[in-house]
């Protein structure tokens, strides 16, 4: 799944995505990644593999699932951020 499908799939499912912006020329090149998607309220970045994907959420601190990495801003509560998390998990499930 890509990111861009990830974002789209959290605005069906009510949670809000404003402002979606692809980065991936500006952030890939550096980072070794496939695409990259932020918006106001969480980044999202797909690597060539799960393991790819985990070494660089490890590296950062962020949370992963299959080759996908979440980046939420530290603003945005703990509790929302489980949300969000919870519903792009399930999609993978």
């Amino acid at each position: 799944m890509s990111p861009r499908a990830v974002v789209q799939a959290l605005a069906r499912g009510g949670f809000p995505v404003p402002n979606p912006l692809d980065v991936t020329a500006q952030i890939c090149p550096s980072n070794g990644c496939d695409q990259s998607i932020i918006t106001d309220t969480l980044r999202v970045t797909s690597f060539p593999s799960p393991e790819a994907a985990n070494r660089y959420a490890h590296q950062r601190g962020l949370r992963q699932t299959a080759n996908l990495v979440v980046a939420f801003p530290p603003v945005m509560s703990t509790t929302e951020q489980d949300e969000y998390w919870s519903a792009i998990v399930s999609m993978f499930q």
